[in-house]
């Protein structure tokens, strides 16, 4: 089943169900893979997806740069955030998680993380350089070279922990993905999902993602100025990269169609330890090495980043920062008996 399946009554949302005449929020004048948004729910969405041969060609190899050598300081990140991680589902499991699943892990970062915090880990990634970085530099031996698809399809294993981070919007179809999660998450067992906020607008307020975020759409949609950048907020959604962009109340939506129930909700800035720690805000001795070594630019940008931290935390508490993790419980049948 694909979520945007064409119908005489149009498209069908994946995640509120409805049928639905898609909003054109940005059309793409490259490739014609427009950014659409349901009128119903705001999931936002590229259609038509671009062919699966493009989408499957871009995630091969794509941490090559990374897998170069083994970096101690991403370890680090990744071993507060999995602290971060097990004080919320400590709060919420009944009896101790085992098994983690860690479904597109990508370099194995948070895998390692996870393993060292007692969990039985199982790795999944698609990618044959990081699946081999994984295994090699990591040590991460139970690690399987698949896409999700081809891992569900022979998969039969239950697990305490799915761990789905930054995933869910490269899918060509997540309704089936959330599904197939919920068959292999044990009874009560908890998914964490993550995924760029598509309602979220701090990525305009921080210095650099700003010019990022306009170059790329530039590049090939419109309108894309800086202002209705602001007001269409199609963020999340780059094709062939990101085809989905959640928000809080879509994603919930889905979740609880799937019979995963959200249980703790959280939106995150740029640069919180847990969620995105790897984006560094400047330390005043970044700002005294900036005038000592005349980095007249760096100083502006580092003084600009400064100003807008206030501002940020605001967008966080109030639902517009740049990430969401929502941690979702599967029901546990034996509750019923």
């Amino acid at each position: 089943m694909r979520e945007n399946r064409e119908s005489s009554k149009g498209v069908t949302c994946c995640a509120c169900g409805s049928s639905i005449k898609p909003v054109l929020i940005l059309e793409n004048f490259k490739d014609g893979w427009h950014i659409m948004r349901c009128p119903q729910c705001e999931l936002t969405f590229v259609h038509p997806q671009p062919p699966l041969e493009i989408i499957s060609s871009y995630y091969n190899g794509m941490y090559s740069d990374l897998a170069a050598e083994y970096n101690e300081q991403q370890m680090l990140w990744a071993k507060n955030s999995v602290k971060g991680y097990c004080s919320i589902l400590d709060k919420h499991k009944s009896e101790k998680t085992h098994t983690l699943l860690d479904l597109g892990g990508g370099l194995g970062y948070y895998s390692k993380a996870f393993e060292e915090a007692g969990f039985s880990v199982t790795l999944v990634e698609q990618d044959p350089v990081s699946a081999k970085f994984a295994k090699k530099v990591l040590g991460m031996s139970n690690t399987i070279e698949k896409s999700t698809e081809e891992f569900f399809a022979d998969n039969h294993n239950k697990y305490d922990v799915v761990f789905l981070r930054h995933v869910i919007e490269h899918s060509t179809a997540p309704d089936v993905l959330l599904s197939e999660v919920q068959k292999c998450l044990s009874d009560g067992g908890v998914l964490i999902i993550e995924t760029d906020n598509n309602a979220g607008i701090e990525l305009l307020f921080t210095y650099g993602t700003a010019a990022f975020y306009t170059n790329l759409y530039r590049s090939s949609f419109l309108p894309s100025s800086y202002f209705s950048l602001m007001v269409k907020r199609p963020f999340s959604v780059d094709p062939p990269r990101h085809l989905y962009g959640f928000r809080i109340p879509n994603l919930s939506k889905m979740l609880r169609k799937n019979g995963l129930e959200p249980v703790e909700t959280k939106c995150y800035r740029l640069g919180h330890p847990v969620y995105w720690p790897n984006f560094q805000s400047p330390t005043l001795r970044d700002m005294l090495s900036n005038i000592r070594h005349l980095q007249v630019k760096r100083f502006v940008a580092n003084t600009i980043h400064i100003i807008f931290l206030p501002f940020r935390f605001l967008l966080e508490r109030v639902g517009l920062a740049s990430g969401i993790c929502i941690y979702a419980m599967k029901k546990d049948t034996r509750d019923s008996r």
